[in-house]
């Protein structure tokens, strides 16, 4: 990743754990973040780069509004090396809007990139430094089985796919857990956000 940004900070953790909520604090903060999640979608679209490969890959699974999310994790249940497939087309396309967001906030002090398989696929390497949003299994799965079209077997095939909770932890160089009040990860999103600050660029 270009380096000509100012301080460039992963922020990652397991489905539920509560990243959109700490990204959601960091942006209240001024900072830009670019979310993997969110990148996905605008690929996922009906016009998306992403559906266009998928009409031909994977026709199943694309509708009039694009590629429909749910039919494809239905499709990976089948077949599980389908994911790799996905993977090879969709991560490229990532890569390319990540660098333009550094690009286009390399005037910043700070800049943010929530990707939630960022250990797994070893990106740590293009960040200055790791946060890591955590919360207690218990919290995970309760957060997760309240998600409209989210199932048991969906989200044990989430956790397949993600790194062991200690190890992540373990890899840190920050850590948030939310299985406190939002008040005291507001707080601990503040403490992050001015320590970074302090660090010289």
């Amino acid at each position: 990743m270009n380096k000509n940004a100012g301080f460039i900070l992963g922020l990652t953790g397991s489905i539920a754990m509560g990243k959109t909520t700490v990204s959601n604090m960091f942006r209240d903060l001024g900072v830009q973040v670019w979310c993997a999640d969110n990148e996905v979608n605008e690929l996922y679209k009906t016009n998306g780069a992403a559906t266009k490969v998928f009409s031909k890959e994977f026709p199943s699974v694309v509708t009039k509004t694009g590629v429909d999310k749910k039919k494809l994790r239905n499709l990976i249940h089948k077949d599980n090396a389908i994911l790799k497939k996905v993977e090879r087309i969709v991560h490229p396309l990532l890569e390319h809007s990540k660098i333009d967001f550094v690009k286009s906030n390399k005037n910043l002090p700070l800049i943010i990139f929530d990707v939630p398989l960022l250990f797994e696929k070893k990106q740590e390497k293009n960040f200055d430094a790791v946060l890591v949003v955590t919360a207690s299994e218990l919290t995970q799965k309760k957060r997760v089985l309240s998600r409209k079209n989210m199932k048991e077997q969906d989200f044990q095939l989430i956790k397949r796919n993600q790194m062991n909770e200690k190890e992540k932890i373990k890899r840190a160089d920050f850590l948030i857990n939310t299985d406190k009040s939002l008040l005291e990860t507001k707080q601990d999103v503040l403490e992050i956000y001015q320590k970074i600050k302090g660090f010289p660029v």
